[in-house]
């Protein structure tokens, strides 16, 4: 919880940086650094939006009337002198209309709301109106969500990657269960599994988080760069992993790309590529990872050469696939 005096400090830094991204073109060097000052704590990702949404309300004739009224009997109470600058104006604007609006029923209207989907088998592909897109692998579903203070995907099931397209005032969240993801322009994948997030970064900045089923954030965030990966297991912090980032696009090309995967990724992977689903043995107990580099339209050889390479049996019954022990009869 921040202290009154960090927030009011918090709160001039980010009025100093939305004043000055009106006069930055696109590609000026600042906007990197602001960039890195939004992403170093959530809590200035969360006084730069109030900051924003705020001064986005003031095109509202009557909040305008209602905040000069406010702005009147506070100078009046007020014995300090006359303000000096600009900055300090801004600054009185708004942290009075801080107390006068509730923004954030504002902020959680949305401007834009839809869903997709990629079917079995098959990888879609999703362009957005600001220039982001999104490449689902086969068997995802995603929800899209866009407010005026942030885009947000939900990721219900599946993998995708995402092409963020700039936008400093409107970080890009991705939601998959026990983690989310922060980032304001980058290109990342999203693995969701049953029991582990992957978050595979190309190039830029993500911050990645573990969350609870509440929303609640769960220990120290991490933030990724150009070829890092992080995973998430539940209810526990990320941990940044060894293993190539490029490793996640792939499917893109229609490859699969296990690196020491468990037999759990392994059979929801395959499922995501099949009619039939592939399952585990309740109880099967194998410690065997497998790596392996699998072309999309080949996932029934694979799966029938998996004895092969771990101590298995694959059993094809008439509604899904098991994978079992190989003493079973």
């Amino acid at each position: 919880m921040l202290s009154p005096a960090k927030k009011k400090t918090l709160r001039e830094t980010a009025i100093s940086w939305f004043i000055r991204l009106q006069k930055l073109d696109a590609e000026h060097p600042d906007r990197t650094k602001f960039e890195a000052w939004l992403m170093a704590s959530p809590s200035h990702q969360q006084v730069y939006l109030e900051v924003e949404d705020i001064w986005q309300k003031l095109d509202s004739t009557p909040q305008l009337e209602r905040l000069t009224s406010a702005l009147q009997k506070k100078q009046q109470l007020q014995r300090s002198s006359k303000i000096k600058t600009a900055f300090t104006a801004l600054s009185i604007v708004v942290l009075s209309a801080a107390s006068l609006f509730g923004y954030q029923a504002w902020q959680s209207q949305p401007l834009m709301q839809m869903s997709a989907s990629a079917n079995i088998g098959e990888v879609a592909v999703k362009d957005l109106n600001d220039g982001s897109k999104i490449t689902m692998n086969a068997n995802t579903n995603i929800d899209i969500i866009y407010y005026r203070n942030k885009r947000l995907v939900k990721l219900n099931r599946g993998e995708a990657i995402f092409e963020v397209a700039k936008d400093p005032n409107r970080p890009f969240v991705v939601d998959s269960g026990d983690a989310k993801v922060t980032v304001l322009g980058t290109r990342f994948v999203v693995n969701r599994l049953n029991n582990l997030v992957r978050v595979s970064v190309d190039h830029g900045r993500v911050q990645v988080e573990s969350q609870s089923q509440d929303g609640n954030v769960i220990g120290t965030p991490t933030i990724l760069t150009n070829g890092e990966v992080a995973e998430v297991l539940p209810a526990q912090s990320p941990q940044r992993v060894s293993r190539p980032a490029s490793d996640a696009f792939t499917f893109q090309q229609g490859i699969i790309t296990f690196n020491n995967a468990t037999l759990d990724e392994i059979s929801e992977t395959l499922s995501r590529y099949r009619q039939q689903p592939v399952h585990i043995e309740s109880g099967l107990n194998v410690k065997t990872k497998v790596t392996a580099i699998v072309k999309a339209r080949n996932v029934e050889k694979f799966l029938d050469s998996l004895p092969e390479v771990a101590p298995v049996k694959v059993e094809y019954g008439q509604n899904e696939t098991l994978i079992v022990s190989p003493a079973k009869k």
